[in-house]
């Protein structure tokens, strides 16, 4: 990993749901997230709880998203939703350098002297402003192999995003995204800073999966402990939170691809795109090569995910 510090995750497929080895503790320190895969996307989602009263939330999963947003602009209904003001300590925390304006009659997503965030679409890469708040997340614990109580934290701190940024690619429901990034307001990160425990988390990536908080071993049902069974590649960390692994050969049916010796290449990633996708001096280098009719070119330009 990056730093002794640095956010870390385990990633693998798998077709069962993982479950937690229980440990005793004195508090909750690991939690639990279902996912599933639309089938029309190929996105993943989970649902949320946030709010008071609360509401579950469908959200997309960015696995390098910086935060938690959602749309505010309709619908957006609780009692608890304080918006911390420019140069406050939330603002500084959520690393906002933005103070932004609104129209004189306030409701969420739109507040005078607010602390703006850049927010993105992972799928189209579209930018918008959204507003720094604060209010209710409730999120499941799990203490092994049945799960624990509901846990809340009264003051997670998410952005409100302008409901065009959900307009292209997403799943018709969805509201918002879910950010796993190594960011300072992510998701991972404000629950390991709330609760205590290791900025650590495991995906499970299928039709129907699983997000874990919190270290491991993980079991899949009816007892195997997958985390022996994986394999390691250490992660380099952007500074925009997103996570690489290093590349050093590419095979294709089984063959080598000829790559020249200087080549590193820098691989992120990603739950929102079901394709890897080459560099471009790679991607030419490939075709090339492909063209020489020694090779059987492959059905797609990608590797599925």
């Amino acid at each position: 990993m990056a730093s002794p510090h640095s956010l870390s995750f385990t990633f693998f497929l798998c077709f069962l749901l993982l479950i937690s080895r229980s440990q005793s503790t004195f508090g909750p320190n690991r939690f639990v997230l279902p996912v599933h895969k639309d089938s029309k996307t190929s996105l993943y989602v989970t649902n949320i709880s946030k709010r008071t009263t609360l509401v579950e939330i469908p959200l997309v999963v960015d696995l390098n998203g910086r935060y938690l947003w959602v749309t505010c602009n309709k619908n957006y209904l609780s009692s608890t939703y304080p918006v911390p003001l420019c140069h406050s300590i939330q603002c500084a925390r959520a690393n906002s350098h933005h103070c932004i304006a609104c129209s004189p009659t306030a409701h969420p997503g739109c507040h005078n002297n607010a602390c703006g965030l850049i927010l993105e679409n992972p799928v189209t890469n579209q930018n918008a402003m959204g507003e720094l708040a604060e209010d209710v997340l409730s999120i499941q614990s799990t203490q092994g192999s049945n799960l624990g109580a509901m846990v809340t934290i009264p003051s997670f701190l998410f952005a409100c995003a302008p409901s065009f940024l959900l307009q292209n690619g997403f799943p018709r429901d969805v509201q918002g995204v879910v950010g796993l990034g190594h960011g300072p307001i992510s998701l991972p990160t404000q629950l390991s800073s709330h609760f205590g425990f290791p900025p650590t988390f495991a995906l499970c990536l299928s039709d129907h999966g699983v997000i874990f908080f919190g270290n491991g071993p993980y079991y899949m049902q009816p007892g195997v402990d997958v985390s022996r069974s994986l394999g390691y590649t250490p992660l380099t960390i952007t500074r925009k939170g997103e996570y690489f692994i290093e590349v050093r050969s590419i095979q294709i049916n089984n063959k080598l691809l000829p790559l020249m010796n200087y080549i590193t290449m820098r691989t992120k990633i990603s739950t929102t795109m079901p394709y890897t996708v080459l560099e471009q001096s790679i991607s030419q280098n490939l075709h090339s090569v492909l063209h020489q009719g020694d090779w059987d070119s492959p059905s797609e330009t990608g590797v599925p995910f």
